[in-house]
């Protein structure tokens, strides 16, 4: 025997099909933003060795300068 379904039970069924495929969407978008902010903080890190490093090249030839004007 088939089961019938009302029109209230379809309406419930249909609203929470949307709400399931808005949050699978939404988790989709939510791990996506943390893949984007892992690789954002590897870029900042590398930058920031880069910064470092050029601070350290600056300081040396300002030193060096120093010394051959003194």
């Amino acid at each position: 025997m088939t089961k019938h379904i009302s029109d209230s039970e379809r309406l419930t069924i249909a609203a929470l099909n949307r709400r399931e495929t808005e949050l699978k969407e939404a988790k989709d978008a939510l791990k996506q933003q943390q893949r984007e902010i892992e690789a954002m903080k590897v870029c900042i890190s590398s930058l920031k060795e880069s910064n470092q490093i050029l601070c350290s090249q600056i300081q040396y030839l300002v030193s060096k300068y120093a010394k051959q004007n003194a």
